[in-house]
């Protein structure tokens, strides 16, 4: 339910940013600044919000046993990414797109909601932990492997890591480490402006859908990237995991992380490094969040963490 109740509210907020394109409020011309605004600003400001406010804290050799698993989760999820986009033979300009839709998923808007709802306070601790690697992981790894697609590929440069995105992953570790609480003003202060994130980019992916052929949305390549993506891959390394893990909360974290669908920002990255993959882009955003209302809970059932 609450799955469903996440979605009805992505596609009410993408229908105010189709109005908006359609009423030439949001254009052409101010989306690439209001992508840039979510990009470098809206989106770090949230990854700090997650470390600032008060909450359960894990420490010691619990913490290094989370952090172990959620890299060994990533790592096999990467793994994944490199080999899909060869076995369904995309297009050399797409595949960095499609790994980063199998890396980069929605954990924040409905990861967290889900792992809410089935276990409650308890297990939100471990999402706020794997969101640190996660998300150092998308303004390194996710950002440059867009930047690298393409028939113009931009090649590694050690200062492109140098972003707003990246100090606020580093600052957010060690304001978890240190255990360190921000004043009141400042820690609500960050909140507010992470609390942009999820409604400008689905307003933007809304009016980016505008201007999207719908005839050629779904096809067999897509609709088999999204069964692996949504299904097969989840419940695959979950179970894998299960057969080493044996903390519920944790594996439910990793669970969550990998059902969700692909990020909704990744339109929105597409367009500033990569116009050639943006389209195969919001096919897979659509496609796939369209596709969670059904698969979610059918991997939660899967592995017996639903």
């Amino acid at each position: 339910m609450l799955v469903l109740q996440q979605m009805i509210i992505f596609v009410l907020l993408m229908v105010v940013g189709a109005l908006a394109r359609h009423y030439k409020i949001l254009t052409p011309e101010n989306q690439p600044q209001i992508t840039k605004l979510v990009v470098n600003i809206a989106y770090p400001a949230i990854i700090l919000s997650g470390v600032t406010g008060k909450g359960p804290h894990i420490e010691g050799t619990e913490l290094a046993y989370a952090f172990g698993v959620i890299v060994a989760m990533l790592a096999l999820l990467m793994i994944c990414a490199q080999l899909l986009p060869r076995i369904l033979r995309y297009p050399k300009a797409q595949r960095g797109i499609v790994n980063v839709m199998v890396v980069f998923t929605n954990i924040g808007f409905m990861g967290v909601p889900m792992i809410d709802g089935i276990y409650g306070k308890d297990a939100l601790i471990y999402m706020t932990v794997l969101l640190i690697p996660f998300n150092l992981l998308f303004f390194s790894y996710v950002i440059q492997t867009i930047k690298g697609g393409g028939s113009n590929p931009q090649p590694f440069r050690l200062r492109s890591l140098a972003n707003t995105g990246m100090g606020a992953c580093f600052l957010s570790i060690v304001l978890y480490l240190a255990n360190i609480q921000l004043p009141y003003v400042l820690a609500q202060s960050i909140s507010m402006v992470g609390s942009l994130t999820a409604p400008l980019a689905m307003m933007l992916l809304g009016s980016f859908l505008m201007d999207t052929d719908w005839k050629g949305l779904i096809d067999r390549r897509m609709i088999a990237f999204t069964v692996i993506k949504m299904l097969v891959i989840p419940i695959g390394i979950t179970l894998l995991l299960g057969q080493f893990v044996h903390n519920t909360y944790l594996l439910a974290a990793c669970m969550a992380a990998l059902a969700t669908p692909s990020g909704n920002v990744i339109p929105l990255l597409a367009a500033i490094y990569n116009k050639e993959a943006y389209p195969v882009s919001v096919q897979g955003i659509a496609v796939t969040t369209a596709a969670a209302v059904v698969t979610m809970p059918l991997v939660a059932m899967a592995t017996g963490l639903g």
